[in-house]
């Protein structure tokens, strides 16, 4: 290469500062003949100004692609990566800030600067992310030096592999998965060891939710290359933990600790792995790792605190959340767990507040529409939640969650015909929804179809055996039909999985007074009751038993 790569830098306008920090440190490379660079500042009056931005992105060998929120938002810069890609540059992208980018546009399978894609104004100083932005691309130029200058003597079908490798690389960055898949299989075609290839391919295949293909590339780049194959570890323990086969996920995460002991997001994937397996003490581990390794991974804050939060510990769940906010403020996903714990702890103005937030930053996050609906329907505003779970639907079909919530409303407000529809809906998408059966059992039951209640009621049973409440409700549904021995059984089963269900002792105190057995009923009246002080419907059951026992005393 007798010329220095020309560089071209894509970027959004809002990202003008920081244009001009990138030119800034690269200046020893441009002022050494390392470098060239150019972007549109240089554009000067007559000239045709897309023209003139086209004409030298042909003429360049990288594009630098300034990510940001605003920068992954424009259409400009989407037109460019594609020009790029046709073109057959080399992508540099380069995290401004805390955004998106690791699932848009699958910027997370390129190599991204700084190291592991720490956004630039999160490092203290700044100064020190720039510089590390420097070494990459220092290294990277070197590189295409190198083989530039060795090409003359290069067999063509090494040339083509290497092509196609970037190629690939491009498209994956482009969301073009088949495609991507299609210069990979040429690359691999052409050079067989190449690990790379199987690794990018692998990625591309989990993408597109082909897992096992995914897991084969990976065994394959593995087998290569064992001793320094920790990314294929990781990635392929990604592909394990969205199998469901959370201990392989484990094994190759560890794997890839073992390999690379600083490997932030190993230890903040294997945490989540371990939280899900409610192993909650190393779950807590790996994030405090995590922390410590990269005291800005905002990842690491909210993981933590989901873990805190399904622990109970509200309080460390909020600071969690919190702290993950003032790192990363635009960051939807965040604000929603947040609100979520609001919620929880009857701080819903706050919660409302901050689904609002998580909306405006991301208006297609259905999670925060779902969240809001509940928020609004503990606060006896059904329309609202109504609207929030509609929209939340039409943003995710698959939400199951959303339609049980739709559902949960409709049934409060007697439309059982929907009800009945968006519970189904739950179990079409999600057969092990235990709660959806169990609910969808209760409409059926209010409606006089008891064959089709009891029916969804054992098979709550069966899927939760610990639901004391699909058991006082099968039991209800045996009262209605007068198998009240069957009946007695499964109130008997409720209160030994809650002893403190007042449903199913009001339930049972009413299959024993149906029996005449009125010192029984009065005794669970009683305990409902105790549970319970408002069930004017126990105390005016208790009251007749009470006097149906004095009869038959006097008598």
């Amino acid at each position: 290469m007798n010329n220095p790569p020309k560089a071209f830098i894509s970027y959004s306008h809002e990202n003008k500062e920081a244009r001009g920090k990138l030119v800034t440190h690269l200046a020893v490379m441009v002022d050494q003949n390392e470098l060239t660079i150019w972007d549109d500042s240089r554009i000067v009056g007559g000239d045709v100004l897309q023209e003139e931005i086209f004409k030298n992105l042909a003429a360049s060998d990288i594009l630098f692609y300034l990510v940001s929120a605003a920068s992954l938002a424009s259409p400009a810069c989407k037109e460019e990566v594609e020009k790029a890609l046709s073109a057959g540059l080399k992508i540099i992208p380069i995290i401004l800030e805390s955004c998106d980018w690791r699932n848009y546009r699958q910027l997370s399978r390129v190599l991204a600067f700084p190291t592991d894609g720490k956004p630039i104004n999160t490092w203290v100083p700044e100064s020190e992310g720039w510089s590390n932005v420097v070494k990459g691309i220092r290294r990277t130029v070197a590189k295409m030096q190198s083989q530039a200058d060795s090409s003359s003597g290069e067999p063509d079908e090494t040339l083509r592999a290497e092509l196609a490798f970037q190629k690939g690389n491009v498209q994956m960055m482009l969301g073009q998965l088949d495609m991507a898949i299609e210069a990979y299989s040429v690359t691999i075609a052409l050079s067989p060891r190449c690990v790379a290839a199987y690794n990018n391919r692998g990625v591309a295949y989990a993408d597109k939710d082909e897992l096992d293909n995914a897991v084969a590339d990976y065994n394959e780049a593995i087998e290569l290359s064992p001793d320094d194959a920790y990314d294929t570890y990781y990635n392929r323990g990604n592909a394990y933990y969205e199998k469901g086969e959370a201990a392989l996920a484990i094994a190759d995460f560890s794997k890839t600790i073992e390999l690379n002991s600083n490997y932030v997001k190993a230890y903040n994937n294997r945490g989540n792995v371990y939280r899900e397996n409610a192993e909650f003490n190393l779950s807590l581990a790996d994030f405090n790792e995590a922390l410590r390794l990269d005291p800005n991974y905002v990842d690491a804050y909210n993981n933590r605190g989901e873990t805190y939060c399904v622990m109970g510990e509200l309080d460390k769940a909020l600071d969690d959340y919190s702290k993950a906010i003032e790192l990363a403020p635009d960051y939807a996903e965040v604000y929603c767990n947040r609100g979520s714990v609001y919620r929880i702890t009857g701080k819903v103005d706050k919660a409302i507040n901050d689904y609002n937030t998580a909306i405006k930053l991301n208006p297609k996050l259905a999670m925060a529409y779902n969240n809001r609906g509940n928020a609004y329907k503990s606060t006896g505003k059904p329309d609202k939640a109504r609207e929030d779970f509609s929209e939340a639907i039409a943003l995710s079909p698959d939400y199951a969650e959303a339609y049980y919530n739709r559902g949960n409303l409709y049934y409060n407000e007697g439309e059982k015909d929907n009800a009945i529809a968006d519970y189904s809906k739950v179990i079409t998408l999600n057969p092990d929804f235990a709660l959806a059966y169990n609910n969808r059992g209760t409409v059926y039951h209010n409606r006089g179809q008891l064959r089709f209640a009891l029916n969804d009621f054992e098979k709550t049973i069966g899927l939760d055996p610990g639901c004391a409440l699909a058991y006082h409700n099968r039991g209800a549904v045996h009262a209605n039909r007068d198998a009240l021995e069957l009946a007695l059984n499964d109130f008997d089963k409720a209160i030994a999985l809650d002893p403190a269900c007042a449903l199913a002792y009001n339930s049972r105190g009413g299959t024993h007074f149906n029996r005449g057995d009125f010192a029984k009923a009065i005794a669970d009246f009683d305990k409902a009751l105790e549970f319970d002080p408002s069930n004017a419907l126990a105390r005016q059951y208790r009251e007749r038993a009470f006097h149906r026992l004095q009869g038959q005393t006097q008598r």
